[in-house]
């Protein structure tokens, strides 16, 4: 099956456009993790493959890494549904946190 690349500069709330960002702003992440997008995918059933060691073209000097998944669509669309799982997921996290408090 193909493969999409998905970089975390791809979720990046602090990106525009030209930068790198591919989802709108409003489902912009801060900090997307690669840890986070490989869940994200798992999740989804995409068959992720992290590859830690690699440099995002424009910003080649950052080993930022980036994560494969399995093209099942339009790549916007596949990494608007990982954005969208993410932002869920961190929610799901920050209630948690706040229960123990």
């Amino acid at each position: 099956m193909k493969k999409i690349v998905v970089w975390p500069v791809n979720l990046a709330a602090g990106r525009t456009r030209g930068k790198g960002r591919i989802v709108p702003a409003r489902l912009g992440l801060k900090s997307p993790k690669l840890e986070e997008i490989e869940e994200a995918a798992r999740a989804l059933n995409l068959e992720p493959i992290v590859e830690a060691d690699k440099a995002y073209p424009k910003t080649h000097w950052n080993k930022s890494g980036r994560v494969l998944v399995n093209k099942v669509g339009r790549k916007g669309a596949v990494i608007r549904e990982l954005a969208e799982r993410i932002k869920e997921r961190r929610v799901q996290k920050a209630k948690k946190t706040k229960r123990r408090e």
